[in-house]
């Protein structure tokens, strides 16, 4: 199989403090949550099972953004808080929603509501419960709030009885600022339940792409499929040739991964066919200086994805890829 090489210069670097996540806004404005004094592990659990959150040692984020067209970054807000962060995301309104992937269901007046929406000038307005085991979370232009879990959420919600560990049962859903529930995945016929949803991307307010990780025993194709819902009906899928990618965009019947599990410094160029099937039909690398830009090293974050563009965390500089990258021309082929 053809494999591409192609220079990249970074978008900017990051700005001073600890990088914790970053993500991509429903307008494609890159939001990059870093931490000035982040304490502990922010996806630990202390002893007695409950979500370490340090309460009494305040910590400062600050949330910076995309600035116009420039190859820059702005300081959007500042928030203060008692709890440790793993991403955040905005609305139409420029509220910003921080969340922690780890909550934990007590009793029924006593579980952790583990979204928190802030307003620009660091006022908490609101807590919202999203369940455990939160992989991604992604709003939409009119404030929709998808929600994607990782297989200890949905395991730990498909056999459970209490209302709030089920919230992550399904491995997909969206739910209004209200906590109202919009949507649940349910498998349509050719498909199976989700055991794990590595990648989410939603990509306009009627459309979302999800891909996840099933059970190859359960017979329906593979062992990774991609989804599209549209006004919260599944109206395609397809069986995966690439297993355990972190991130994926797409345009029109192609799309790119990152390598996965099998080869994690690369991209592929996925054909997305009419029968469910899906082909690969180029491998692409990315390199700064002569350094493979997926290579893990210092600074490095797996990439994260949103409509038609990636982004990448490498050496504290920050990698911008959008779909066109992956169709210009190549600079060397192997």
């Amino acid at each position: 199989m053809k494999t591409i090489t192609k220079d990249i210069q970074p978008y900017t670097e990051l700005p001073k403090g600890e990088f914790v996540n970053l993500s991509l806004d429903y307008a494609g404005q890159l939001l990059v949550l870093i931490s000035i004094n982040l304490i502990g592990n922010r996806k630990g659990i202390n002893e007695s099972n409950s979500v370490k959150t340090n309460r009494d040692q305040p910590k400062t984020y600050q949330i910076w953004q995309t600035k116009d067209n420039s190859n820059a970054l702005s300081l959007y807000a500042e928030i203060r808080a008692e709890v440790n962060f793993d991403n955040v995301q905005r609305h139409s309104n420029g509220d910003i929603l921080l969340f922690n992937s780890r909550s934990q269901y007590r009793s029924e007046n006593d579980y952790d509501k583990n979204g928190y929406i802030y307003s620009i000038d660091g006022e908490l307005k609101q807590q919202l419960p999203l369940g455990d085991g939160v992989a991604e979370v992604q709003v939409t232009k009119n404030d929709i709030i998808w929600i994607s879990y990782f297989d200890q959420g949905i395991f730990d919600g498909r056999y459970s009885s209490n209302w709030y560990d089920i919230l992550s049962s399904t491995g997909l859903v969206a739910q209004a600022t209200d906590g109202r529930k919009l949507y649940e995945f349910e498998p349509s016929d050719g498909l199976c339940l989700m055991d794990d949803c590595y990648s989410l991307n939603v990509s306009s307010n009627t459309t979302t792409y999800a891909y996840y990780f099933y059970n190859y025993y359960n017979n329906c194709g593979g062992e990774f499929d991609l989804v599209r819902i549209q006004n919260y009906e599944i109206n395609n899928y397809w069986h995966m040739p690439v297993s355990g990618s972190s991130a994926f965009i797409i345009d029109g019947n192609k799309a790119v991964f990152d390598g996965g599990y099998h080869h994690r410094t690369l991209f592929y160029l996925v054909e997305l066919q009419n029968d469910h099937q899906a082909q690969i039909t180029k491998q692409i690398i990315f390199e700064h200086d002569g350094e493979n830009i997926l290579k893990i090293g210092e600074g490095f974050s797996y990439p994260r994805s949103r409509g038609d563009s990636f982004v990448v965390i490498k050496n504290r500089y920050l990698f911008v890829i959008p779909f066109a990258e992956f169709s210009s021309k190549e600079t060397s082929v192997s």
